[in-house]
């Protein structure tokens, strides 16, 4: 890992046990160089900042910060008079976070060096966020048994009496209506069977997710040739457990509602980014994790309007005009299966929805 051995050739990690410590850290850490470039970031960090290790390193840091902070660094670099900021701003990738900062100088033969620790400030309105988007999903699963037996069962019926009508009417003009009222109950049975669909038991398997997001990357360019879609995985994630079938339709799902929104605003040069990162020591639905794979899929188009925001994963709410209000909610039902959980943060420009699944040993996870 380069900045790893970077700092280990510094002197700054004398051993494989101080870079467990630092690795194994909740809070993030950084360690910067004399030109404020990263030459170590833990696992936290990595999270936080929403970039891999390669991404960071010697990275400046300048470019996330105020000119009054980095100034601050520079003073403490040169006085070795660490200092303590509360909720301070950063922005990386257009994307703005408030975290508290500490900074300390550390001293060694091949210079100074500055250890960064951040503490996001934010984890009790991410706390309520997650419970409200677990409660949705519950009502959404109720929603469902509602629809399936409200709806199917009369469905079966207006499709048989059109059936019967279909052979006594010879005129054209009334077969004409009999099909559009056959295919009309078709379609909303598919809707409910969707629904439905997701009660049945799971086939779990292992898994590489960065098949199922190729899978999606191929389907979506053969339909929207004009979306320019990046790639930025981590090619160090573990396989995990679970029902390839299920989770390939809610990537599909959350992609695609993605690509349509920028189609339907003629969003100039409409591009998605699908990234993958590794998240560690994690609550996800009240429950630890010590591992999860964190599948993020931004797009630059408007942004989710805000009456929109906290119903969206509910069945039959969608910011689409043409849109069945069903995609977003099969993705939070299938993760939800899974011990995970789908989340989203939007602003005019940058959209991003994050699929998080824990990694949990094969046969503990139960979809």
């Amino acid at each position: 890992m380069i900045g790893s051995f970077t700092c280990q050739e510094s002197g700054l990690l004398s051993s494989t046990q101080s870079q467990s410590i630092l690795e194994s850290l909740s809070s993030a850490v950084l360690v910067i160089d004399s030109r404020l470039h990263v030459v170590f970031a833990n696992n936290s960090a990595q999270q936080l900042l929403g970039k891999s290790e390669r991404g960071l390193y010697e990275h400046s840091i300048t470019d996330w910060l105020g000119r009054g902070l980095v100034r601050d660094l520079a003073n403490t670099l040169s006085s070795g008079q660490g200092f303590t900021r509360r909720e301070t701003p950063l922005t990386v990738d257009q994307r703005e976070l408030a975290v508290d900062l500490s900074a300390s100088r550390l001293s060694d033969s091949f210079g100074d060096h500055l250890l960064i620790e951040l503490h996001w400030v934010d984890h009790l309105s991410k706390l309520r966020q997650e419970t409200h988007l677990l409660a949705g999903e519950v009502g959404s699963r109720e929603l469902a048994r509602g629809l399936a037996h409200e709806i199917k069962n009369p469905l079966g019926g207006i499709r048989g009496a059109a059936q019967l009508l279909s052979r006594q009417l010879d005129d054209p003009g009334d077969q004409e209506y009999l099909t559009v009222i056959i295919d009309e109950v078709d379609r909303l049975t598919r809707l409910v069977d969707r629904l439905k669909g997701l009660q049945e038991k799971s086939e779990c398997n292992d898994l590489n997710i960065h098949h199922l997001l190729e899978r999606t990357r191929t389907l979506l360019e053969s339909e929207y040739a004009d979306i320019q879609i990046e790639r930025d995985y981590d090619p160090s994630l573990p396989s995990i457990w679970g029902d390839s079938e299920q989770l390939m339709q809610a990537i599909l799902n959350v992609a695609k509602n993605a690509a349509q929104a920028l189609v339907e605003n003629e969003v100039e040069r409409p591009r998605l980014i699908f990234r993958t990162r590794i998240s560690r020591q994690l609550v996800l639905g009240g429950t630890p994790h010590r591992l999860a794979i964190r599948i993020s899929i931004i797009d630059n188009g408007p942004g989710i309007n805000e009456g929109l925001r906290d119903t969206l994963f509910l069945p039959m709410v969608s910011g689409r005009a043409q849109g069945s209000g069903l995609g977003l909610a099969i993705a939070q039902q299938v993760l939800t299966r899974h011990q995970g959980l789908v989340e989203f943060e939007s602003q005019p420009g940058n959209t991003c929805f994050s699929l998080t699944i824990p990694i949990e040993p094969r046969g503990d996870s139960n979809p």
